[in-house]
């Protein structure tokens, strides 16, 4: 199929544009290399620029963040000498090689040095973990992406320190919604929102509603955005909505809206801290659906917010929850969220798999699409970092040629990809349980599967 897709002439054009490529990060580290010359040999100082990063300034006209950067990694991917003037390796050594190979760029290292930064701030951590997880960032580093690199060592700096930081007592304070009517009427707004719970519910709200109305939708990501925030308060202003100040019953339970509950219960009888020992997590109060009329039918997985945690650091009250967007939560905060209408709660067992997920439906229900936005995280393309809820569920053998729906025939692709991988060229396969993808030959001569799905550190 490679050679029908791409000519000898093609091909060529192609392996001139890689190989410059190569070429030109190569030199580009060994500038690295003369930069931490020039500290050796003290030239700023008989300049008297006083420090590299001036001199640089003045040298090769650049602005001072440049030079500080490229100061910064000559020291970190350069060969060093100690106070006794024996040769050291580079505090990076693998990144070093990679980048001295020409198959990294600036780009990668900036994530290396700043993950690298950050884990010397963890108490406790080994050299050898250390050096193990400057290895693999820069093993990553040769296949991914810097922005889909960021990733993963997002994921290797919460592996190391699943703790993290405990968000502030009391920081729902801090939110804010800045409104300026203009004189000709229009309004400019900004605001923030701290909650990550609260965080994660807009952007899903609003992303639902931004979805394009069809292939030839001219409109842009923000200008959909905005329409659909347009869209939600003139619902909310209708009649019955939460604007409407009439007054109106509650659809499901016949009582008025602003009825509440003093005892602070919910519907099971359960307080809202979770400590009913039946339960780790209290049931959402959904209320069941109405028979005397039609209830409008949820996608597949799409539920407002999902939060998963692994089941023995809620039982310790350790660690930390993820949500649909990676952002992370602590403990104490899931199970204040667990209580909330519109949100799903998903435990993790021992082996980092959904307890009580249904795998081998016909098609893919609703549970079988939380397992698998758990799964992938998102679009599972290597490079690629779409949410779940813009992906499609790709068969990976084809139902019309005897492909099953299960989780282990089944990846989420987003539509860019799902077409690409339609087109042949890549192919992708389970393996332990993981999605895996094959470039083209164009892509890597050796065709070297790739790990896909959301970022993982291996154990």
């Amino acid at each position: 199929m490679s050679e029908r897709v791409l000519g000898v002439v093609e091909r060529e054009a192609l392996d001139r544009a890689r190989t410059r490529m190569v070429a030109l990060r190569a030199e580009q580290y060994r500038l690295l290399v003369d930069i931490a010359e020039l500290e050796r040999l003290g030239v700023a100082e008989q300049t008297g620029d006083r420090s590299a990063v001036r001199l640089l300034q003045e040298c090769g006209t650049v602005d001072q963040p440049e030079a500080k950067r490229l100061v910064g990694e000559a020291a970190d991917l350069t060969a060093r000498v100690s106070l006794r003037g024996e040769p050291l390796p580079p505090r990076l050594p693998v990144t070093a090689t990679v980048a001295g190979a020409g198959e990294i760029h600036s780009g990668h290292i900036t994530v290396i040095r700043e993950t690298m930064t950050r884990l010397d701030r963890i108490d406790g951590l080994s050299v050898a973990d250390w050096f193990g997880a400057e290895r693999t960032l820069a093993e990553h580093a040769r296949v991914l992406p810097p922005r889909m690199l960021r990733r993963y060592a997002k994921a290797l700096i919460e592996h190391f320190d699943p703790d993290g930081d405990v968000p502030p007592e009391g920081e729902d304070a801090c939110d804010e919604l800045q409104v300026v009517r203009r004189r000709d009427g229009s309004l400019a707004f900004k605001g923030r929102l701290h909650d990550p719970g609260d965080a994660e519910a807009f952007v899903e709200v609003i992303d639902g509603l931004a979805v394009p109305c069809g292939p030839e939708d001219p409109r842009s990501l923000e200008r959909r955005r905005l329409d659909g925030l347009k869209d939600l308060v003139h619902d909310a202003r209708r009649p019955g909505g939460l604007a409407d100040d009439t007054g109106h019953e509650h659809p499901d339970t016949g009582t008025d809206d602003t009825g509440t509950d003093d005892t602070g219960t919910d519907d099971t009888g359960t307080d809202d801290t979770g400590t009913d020992d039946g339960a780790l997590i209290p049931e959402p109060r959904r209320p069941e659906p109405s028979s005397s009329r039609p209830t409008p039918v949820d996608r597949p997985g799409r539920a407002l917010l999902t939060i998963t945690m692994d089941l023995r650091w809620l039982q310790q009250g350790i660690g930390h929850a993820t949500l649909d967007s990676g952002a992370l939560v602590d403990p104490h905060t899931v199970r204040r969220l667990a209580c909330d209408a519109e949100i799903v709660p998903m435990v993790l067992g021992s082996r980092s798999e959904p307890l009580d997920v249904g795998r081998l439906q016909r098609t893919v229900t609703d549970a079988l699409r939380r397992a698998l936005n758990l799964r992938d995280g998102g679009c599972a393309f290597p490079s690629c970092s779409r949410r779940p809820r813009r992906c499609h569920a790709h068969h990976i053998r084809y139902w019309f040629h005897g492909g099953s729906t299960r989780l282990d025939n089944l990846v989420l692709l987003c539509r860019f990809h799902h077409q690409l991988i339609h087109a042949g060229h890549w192919t992708v396969e389970i393996q332990d349980g993981l999605p895996w993808f094959t470039p083209p030959p164009w892509i890597d001569p050796d065709q070297q599967p790739r790990l896909g799905g959301r970022p993982r550190v291996p154990l």
